[in-house]
């Protein structure tokens, strides 16, 4: 209980601060422990950042645990732009998780261990995807003939990915509704309209 109530003190610090502004006693002022106390749950603040990663990464957007069940009465195309709306849709409400996911992404340039770790969260979101894209692709052969599931997995990850990015950055600009307008006429795009 102490141990989490730790965390999430750590998060709001980190959120309001930014990584560099987390101490042991900024954190400790939050959660009203002593530091003697938060150096007991972690030993060192960088082994708290480290624990606030693990603890971030199952709540921000790139945890496959976001992705909804599709509906399974619509086409593969219609499920896979369902999940990708769901995903969406979220971002606005994460930012400031995002905004932190972005400030380890930065760290982790630096740190293996934390690269390491996004990289993990990063391969099973995109893995996550996977399922929709096969079926897409085997519901339509002859459109995505030249494409795997795990490339189709990737796109589709990065757009997300793309949107947080958006969200953090112009949040007052950012309009849902526009990004999957634009995101459903490049999937329903004409075979024949291709771009050579």
């Amino acid at each position: 209980m102490r141990r989490e109530a730790i965390l999430r003190a750590c998060f709001t610090v980190a959120a309001r601060e930014g990584l560099g502004g987390v101490t042991a006693r900024a954190v400790a002022t939050e959660a009203d422990v002593s530091s003697g106390l938060v150096f007991f749950y972690f030993a060192s603040v960088d082994n708290l950042l480290v624990e606030l990663l693990d603890w971030l990464l199952p709540r921000t957007i790139i945890s496959s645990q976001f992705i909804g069940p599709p509906p399974t009465h619509a086409e593969p195309g219609e499920r896979l732009m369902s999940v990708i709306r769901q995903d969406v849709e979220r971002l606005p409400r994460q930012r400031a998780r995002l905004e932190l996911f972005f400030d380890y992404w930065v760290l982790g340039l630096r740190d293996p261990n934390i690269r390491r770790k996004i990289r993990r969260a990063a391969d099973r979101y995109r893995a996550s995807f996977r399922p929709l894209g096969e079926a897409l692709i085997e519901a339509h052969p002859h459109r995505y003939a030249d494409v795997s599931a795990e490339g189709l997995a990737d796109v589709v990850a990065s757009f997300v990915e793309g949107c947080a990015l958006q969200v953090v950055m112009h949040p007052a600009q950012f309009d849902i509704e526009r990004s999957m307008a634009t995101l459903a006429a490049l999937v329903r795009q004409p075979q024949h309209a291709a771009i050579h």
